[in-house]
């Protein structure tokens, strides 16, 4: 998913730096906004996550020498009013999360502020950042319409994915001390299960109360241990208002017994407004 011009973001601006600005000064103000917009420090304002989020999507840009030659690029033609399809920036929020944790641009800040949140009695550590930037209403749903490559897609069918990155704090966290430590059951086995290929029974159950809203819609299903340790993609298929839905969801690893996911919008419809769907998953013993 490429940045258009409509959706153009400065981030200069966001983190209140010059286009002259050296790493130091990035990471400066990156740490400074940071502590000021944590969603623990910021409870009673909602949009503190939101914001945490952009400041950390344009630190990742800047920090990143390819990125930020690439947008400098993209920033220079926007304001100059050359808004063709030629010039534009090709990168998601989500890639830019995503790309911080795997190239490791975002390590030795992360650690800095790390220290800095503990102190303050925030949350911290890579849960927290990874929780934050990659779950939650980041990850909330994409929706990939179309035509999927494969057997439905040679059928001629088009199927909607939901994939969302849920979050799981603390729960299950002796199943990934475990996992740490390369002990795996009884007899502290490091073998992993194996679990490809396996055959995962889904229990849609009826509508069950609300969590928020009487348009939510409650479905409940079971996992087996490994998948709630490891993450998986699960397919789910119900019918709400008459109508037949089939997502992919997305199990994040760790995730704790009784745990909830939130779709967005895929619950009841009334009044043009439509309600979430809620997951219910038990981990099976």
């Amino acid at each position: 998913m490429r940045t258009q011009f409509r959706e153009f973001k400065d981030y200069y601006k966001v983190l209140g730096i010059s286009e002259a600005a050296v790493e130091k000064d990035i990471k400066k103000a990156y740490r400074k906004l940071a502590l000021e917009h944590h969603p623990d420090h910021n409870k009673n304002a909602p949009d503190s996550e939101e914001k945490f989020k952009q400041i950390t999507e344009a630190y990742g840009v800047l920090i990143d020498p390819l990125k930020r030659s690439q947008y400098d690029r993209f920033r220079t033609d926007y304001l100059a009013g050359r808004t063709d399809e030629s010039s534009q920036f090709g990168y998601s929020q989500q890639d830019i999360f995503e790309e911080m944790f795997r190239n490791g641009f975002g390590k030795d800040i992360f650690e800095e502020l790390n220290r800095e949140f503990s102190r303050s009695g925030f949350r911290s550590g890579n849960t927290f950042f990874k929780t934050t930037l990659l779950g939650g209403a980041l990850g909330g749903i994409v929706r990939v319409l179309g035509m999927i490559p494969g057997p439905i897609g040679r059928v001629g069918q088009g199927l909607r994915l939901a994939h969302i990155v849920g979050t799981s704090l603390f729960a299950m966290k002796k199943m990934h001390d475990a996992k740490s430590t390369g002990k795996t059951g009884v007899g502290g086995s490091n073998k992993e299960p194996d679990f490809i290929g396996s055959v995962k029974k889904i229990f849609t159950g009826h509508q069950t109360a609300s969590v928020t809203d009487p348009l939510d819609f409650t479905l409940a299903m079971t996992i087996p241990p490994a998948e709630a340790l490891a993450g998986t993609n699960k397919k789910v298929s119900y019918e709400v208002d008459g109508n037949s839905e089939q997502l992919i969801i997305r199990i994040p690893k760790n995730f704790p017994d009784g745990g909830k996911l939130r779709i967005k919008e895929k619950g009841h419809l009334k009044n043009g407004k439509r309600g979430d769907l809620i997951l219910q998953i038990k981990v099976s013993s």
